[in-house]
């Protein structure tokens, strides 16, 4: 909550004199797990609010704070802007006592009665509130009253509005109520009760592979759903994927939903710009193509698994940039190469959904539920599995070695899988892929070795093992005639 609260503050500073993409000054002013707490993203956008300070002067104080708390060195922002001449102590004194007003006055909107806050995203905070007419207890998402003149914010709060009441589905949260009181732009939502899986990773480091497929089966649900009403989620991530305390996963968060059509009545941002977190875009969203379909969530479903396995996004860098030439470009290792215990089914999943190419993954998650069904009824998977490099997760060592054995030498090498056919078009797609060039992230030598051995070599250590036994009792019954024949011409 804190890197969107943060992209915020940024893109607001950004906007009154540079507007460069949210997302690249995000990343290119803090790494994921550095972030400045929310008192100083509130001060320092009281400071420009009020005209005390400049943005660059806010920018550059943030970017000191980072620096130092890289050297170990904690330092608040106000302390930053004091040391450099921005802000006085008295105006700093007052820029507090202004944001501690603010805190402490807003407790109720309209008829709700604000509980806590739950978190704060780039379309407001969300907290959990009473209704005053029935005692219900609801999550309220509510636009920041200073965003309220914002039209283009004004439009995205407006059509996740429209999207939660529209989609009526189990594992997706469900609107309530929309409305404006007393200076506030609100949305009201079902509460659940349980935490984000992003909170989950940060208390567990990572999930069960039962569990992520009960997720992964909740979710994929959803999205069909989503399918069915024509819309694209586009900003599909851990965050956003609440599990209550019961164990259901519940998607949130449709501020950037998208009709699938060229002029639909959602559409709430122009084709060609990367939308969502650099974590989880998949390739197409990238590369800013105007056609992005349900594929596009499938991609970064995928990414949130492999997140949830590993207990880290699949790919990582200093800068938006460099993650995302990294989803286009390079491979992550198999699950099943980090963690022997995870299915060889399951990374086959993976691959397919993480496949770089759409016309490569699951076209529907109807598709992707099939396979869901297949593993928990131990079958073999419907899907083909794309060759590697092809997708952004690369195939267990493992299954590396067997497809070698079994590809006979006068053919040449396509990484068959036995699940490979003609059905559920195979036969379009083919076995044989044209390859393009794609640069592996370095595995640790120690992971590659201790790669699971293939078929030739265990046949191979078999053959070793034989022949040593039948040399031991050669050796051994030649000692016993040698023996016996010794004693006998003694005597």
């Amino acid at each position: 909550m804190l890197k969107i609260a943060y992209s915020l503050l940024i893109a607001r500073l950004d906007s009154s004199n540079r507007g460069l993409n949210v997302y690249r000054e995000t990343f290119l002013k803090a790494e994921r797990n550095r972030m400045p707490t929310l008192d100083d993203i509130r001060l320092g956008q009281l400071s420009v609010t009020h005209g005390l300070c400049k943005p660059p002067e806010v920018e550059e104080c943030l970017a000191l704070q980072q620096s130092n708390e890289q050297a170990g060195v904690s330092e608040r922002l106000g302390a930053l802007l004091i040391g450099r001449g921005y802000l006085t102590q008295s105006q700093l004194d007052r820029l507090l006592s202004i944001q501690r007003d603010a805190e402490q006055k807003v407790n109720r909107i309209g008829h709700y009665e604000l509980i806590r806050k739950l978190g704060e995203g780039g379309m407001g905070a969300v907290y959990q509130a009473r209704d005053s007419r029935d005692s219900s207890i609801v999550a309220l998402k509510v636009l920041p009253r200073s965003r309220a003149c914002d039209t283009v914010f004004l439009q995205r709060f407006e059509a996740e509005a429209r999207a939660a009441f529209e989609l009526d589905h189990p594992n997706i949260v469900h609107g309530l109520d929309v409305g404006n009181a007393d200076g506030y732009h609100f949305l009201v939502m079902e509460f659940v009760q349980g935490s984000d899986v992003y909170a989950l990773l940060q208390q567990r480091g990572r999930l069960s592979e039962k569990e992520i497929l009960s997720i992964l089966e909740q979710i994929a649900s959803a999205l069909d759903h989503i399918h069915g009403e024509n819309l694209v989620h586009r900003d599909i991530k851990p965050e956003n994927i609440i599990v209550s305390s019961v164990g259901e996963a519940k998607l949130t968060d449709m501020g950037l939903a998208m009709d699938n059509q060229s002029q639909g009545r959602r559409r709430i941002t122009r084709t060609g710009i990367a939308m969502g977190t650099p974590f989880y875009l998949s390739p197409e969203q990238i590369e800013g193509k105007s056609q992005i379909d349900i594929r596009a969530d499938i991609y970064a479903l995928g990414a949130t698994a492999y997140e949830m396995v590993t207990g880290r996004p699949p790919f990582d860098g200093e800068t938006p940039a460099v993650v995302m030439m990294k989803h286009l470009n390079e491979t992550v290792p198999s699950p099943h190469d980090i963690d022997r215990t995870i299915s060889m089914s399951f990374c086959h999943v993976l691959e397919t959904m993480m496949a770089k190419d759409p016309a490569e993954r699951y076209h529907t998650p109807a598709e992707l539920l099939e396979d869901l069904a297949c593993i928990k009824e131990n079958k073999p998977l419907i899907s083909i599995r794309p060759d590697p490099g092809r997708s952004s997760v690369s195939p267990p060592l493992a299954q590396k070695n067997l497809e070698r054995v079994i590809t006979p030498p006068s053919m040449p090498f396509t990484d068959l899988d036995p699940s490979d056919s003609i059905q559920n078009g195979a036969g379009n797609r083919g076995a044989m892929r044209a390859r393009r060039g794609q640069s592996l992230t370095s595995t640790p030598i120690a992971m590659r070795l201790r790669g699971a051995v293939g078929t030739q070599q265990v046949r191979s250590k078999k053959v070793k093992y034989a022949f040593m036994v039948g040399l031991f009792v050669a050796v051994t019954v030649l000692l016993a005639v040698v023996w016996m024949v010794f004693k006998k011409f003694a005597i």
